[in-house]
């Protein structure tokens, strides 16, 4: 199309300068058989990605020596799109090989005060609604404090009051989710401060301690548009910069996920085989992409 364009803008020209054009040929060559230009491969990151035969090793090669507070993120589980085993379910089979570093683990959850179990019931759904959080989310973060207790580590769940909740319920649907991103971040920050100030004052302490929840909370380089909602800033200042973020990509839930195509880590996704690969986002900020589950 471009180029028939240029052809009519020559004879144009020639035509306003007195000249004749050729004459045109006995017969016009056919036109060529469209072609589909084949689709663009993804972006590579600026340095490729190390990799290791498993999470715990990925971990203990990629986190600090001096981490005192790592946050764990995840893309979630949906219903809605491909199915395989979750991020969270491959941290808590990682956990006992290097749960001795971590004293606290706090996981984005809580547990509904039960004077107000209606209002919660309301606010879990809409939880569910919102994020299609599959049914087994709830037993694998069951799996998961399991595994904690059983290597010494001592679990937290969010705080939420009765008062958060009733407002919760009262907002509009589309209020509800914001609402539930900044409580979240409040309690997985309020936690991590106190968590800290804790331990620091035992003589000696496990050096890390974790949280895990949602790749949107633990962003160290956030968007401006969600910065709210991360609660690195508060990790950041009661460790003194010693606070580190770990996402962990499930690269069948990346490739369903139209944002993430748009990440520079999104290449390693794509080739996603059966190790355990580390990109490095930024300062103390890194992507693990988890082998495809078979």
């Amino acid at each position: 199309m471009y180029l028939v364009q240029l052809r009519g803008l020559a004879l144009i020209a020639l035509a306003a300068c007195g000249g004749e054009p050729p004459p045109p040929a006995s017969k016009p060559a056919p036109a060529p058989p469209p072609v589909t230009p084949p689709a663009p491969p993804p972006v590579k990151p600026a340095e490729p990605p190390d990799s290791y035969p498993d999470l715990a090793s990925a971990l203990t090669a990629t986190i600090p020596a001096d981490a005192r507070v790592v946050g764990f993120g995840e893309l979630h589980a949906r219903t809605d799109r491909a199915q395989a085993k979750s991020a969270l379910a491959r941290f808590t089979d990682a956990l006992p090989a290097f749960g001795d570093k971590v004293s606290d683990l706090i996981v984005e959850t809580w547990i509904p005060p039960g004077n107000c179990q209606k209002e919660a019931e309301h606010a879990s759904q809409s939880v569910a609604k919102e994020t299609k959080r599959p049914v087994e989310t709830k037993s694998e973060i069951a799996m998961l404090a399991e595994a904690a207790r059983a290597k010494g580590v001592q679990p937290h769940a969010m705080r939420v009051t009765c008062d958060d909740f009733k407002r919760i319920t009262a907002a509009k649907p589309d209020d509800q989710l914001l609402m539930l991103l900044e409580l979240t971040r409040r309690e997985l920050g309020r936690i991590s401060v106190e968590a800290v100030e804790h331990r620091d004052r035992e003589a000696t302490h496990r050096p890390w301690i974790a949280l895990y929840g949602g790749a949107l909370h633990n962003d160290r380089f956030p968007d401006p548009a969600v910065a709210q909602y991360s609660y690195a800033p508060d990790a950041d200042k009661v460790t003194k910069d010693h606070f580190v973020e770990v996402d962990l990509i499930v690269p069948e839930f990346a490739e369903a996920d139209e944002l993430s195509h748009k990440q520079p880590w999104f290449a390693v996704a794509h080739a996603a085989d059966a190790r355990f690969h580390v990109w490095k986002r930024g300062e103390r900020s890194f992507v693990i992409v988890l082998p495809k589950s078979q």
